[in-house]
C-alpha cells in the first residue's frame, strides 16, 4: 500500500477507536471505567471497585467478574473531590448502577461468586467518574 492509503485508513481507525468507548458519561465509558478498575484490582493493583470486605478482611484480590446488569441510577451527591463544593448541576450527572457478580477462590480451593452492586457518578465539571460499593 502507498502513504496515500495509508493516512486516510489510520484516520478512520483512530477515529473508530475514539468512539469505541462512547462519550464522556456514557453508559459504555462507565462500563470501559469499571472495566479497567476491576482488571487492575484482579492484577493486584489500586483500585476504585474493591469491596469493604477485601479491605477490611485483608483478602486475596478476585479471580474474575461478570458484570449481570447495568443501569441508570440516581447522581451520588458526594461524588465531587474534597477541594471544592458541591455544584449546583449535581442532579444532571450521569449514573450507573453495576450489578456484579464476583468470583473469589475460596479457602478450599473452589471457586465461589458474590454479588456486588456499584454506583458509578460521572462528575461532569471535574471529568472524572466516581465508584461506590452500595450496601
Amino acid at each position: 500500500m502507498n502513504a496515500t492509503t495509508l493516512i486516510p485508513l489510520a484516520l478512520f481507525s483512530l477515529v473508530l477507536s475514539g468512539c469505541s468507548a462512547g462519550s464522556a458519561g456514557s453508559e459504555q465509558a462507565a462500563k470501559s471505567h469499571f472495566q479497567s478498575e476491576f482488571n487492575k484490582w484482579i492484577a493486584g493493583e489500586s483500585s476504585e471497585v474493591t469491596t469493604m470486605n477485601y479491605r477490611i478482611n485483608d483478602l486475596v484480590a478476585p479471580i474474575g467478574y461478570d458484570i449481570r446488569s447495568i443501569v441508570t441510577d440516581d447522581p451520588d451527591p458526594l461524588a465531587f473531590g474534597s477541594s471544592g463544593d458541591l455544584p449546583e448541576d449535581w442532579r444532571n450527572w450521569p449514573a450507573y448502577k453495576f450489578n456484579v457478580a464476583i468470583e473469589w477462590k475460596s479457602k478450599a480451593g473452589t471457586p465461589l461468586e458474590k454479588v456486588t452492586t456499584y454506583s458509578l457518578t460521572w462528575n461532569s465539571d471535574e471529568k472524572k467518574w466516581y465508584v461506590n460499593e452500595r450496601y
